[in-house]
């Protein structure tokens, strides 16, 4: 068998190929590793913007939400409160144009008391949907009658602090609005899971920056509580979100829970 040898002059043609084979190789290599870098910043992006959308959804009903309570708050002090005081006037004024008798006086006051019952509790519904006095009083006063009243309610001892010389009252209605109802789902969740005695609330900070304190003295917060948030806690972080404010939750060595928000006004 004839063995061909390779003579001098083609090892440069050779080293050539070789060349531009690895040029090639490394020319493959490039577009592919840029390919999978395409590819991993539009998922990055399609993610941000998944999230971004679901958070823009998210704020929407928060703000729908809003608007509809208001509606609801409005109708049951305009219509269904005017509607019992008027009922309560006529309960009274039976009784003034009847022969005065003691079986009379016990229904007409029986129905007084019960229509009265009734007129509180719509008065406190129509608060609780919507604070109105969050727009002429501001956050402080409007977080310290809430939590006179689920204080009472809930056997709970509230102390609401502020040390920002009245300035909270200077907060716009949104941002107010929206850290009342993180405090108001704050208590909730201290009231139904915290088998908390105490529950501490202190505002301080400047015009230019407030931080909101929250505390119980309860059982703290669940292991792996981050991965089972609910939709409380989802709406706590819309809520902040909305307003750019940020938050720190602390439960310290599993005992008691310290809720802190930053906002920058």
């Amino acid at each position: 068998m004839e063995v061909q040898k390779i003579g001098v002059e083609a090892f440069p043609q050779i080293l050539l190929g070789c060349m531009g084979g690895l040029l090639l190789s490394s020319s493959l290599i490039f577009f592919f590793l840029r390919y999978q870098k395409r590819l991993l910043q539009q998922k990055d992006e399609l993610r941000r913007a998944e999230v971004a959308h679901k958070e823009q959804l998210i704020q929407a009903n928060i703000r729908s939400q809003e608007a509809e309570r208001t509606r609801i708050s409005k109708d049951l002090h305009d219509h269904v409160g005017a509607t019992l005081s008027s009922l309560r006037f006529l309960v009274s004024k039976m009784e003034q144009n009847s022969p005065p008798s003691a079986e009379l006086q016990l229904i007409t006051t029986e129905y007084k008391q019960v229509i009265d019952n009734v007129i509180t509790d719509v008065r406190n519904i129509s608060h609780e949907l919507s604070p109105t006095g969050l727009a002429i009083w501001g956050l402080q006063e409007s977080i310290q009658d809430y939590c006179d009243k689920m204080g009472k309610l809930a056997g709970l001892q509230i102390v609401v602090t502020d040390t920002t010389d009245g300035g909270m009252k200077n907060l716009p209605y949104e941002a107010g609005l929206a850290l009342f109802r993180v405090v108001q789902e704050l208590l909730t969740n201290t009231i139904k899971h915290a088998k908390a005695r105490n529950v501490g609330i202190t505002t301080a900070g400047t015009a230019g920056a407030y931080t909101i304190t929250y505390t119980d003295d309860g059982v703290g917060l669940p292991e792996g509580y981050q991965e089972k948030r609910g939709i409380g806690m989802s709406n706590i972080e819309s809520r902040l979100l909305m307003i750019n404010a940020s938050y720190e939750a602390h439960s310290p060595e599993g005992k008691g829970f310290e809720f802190v928000m930053h906002l920058a006004a």
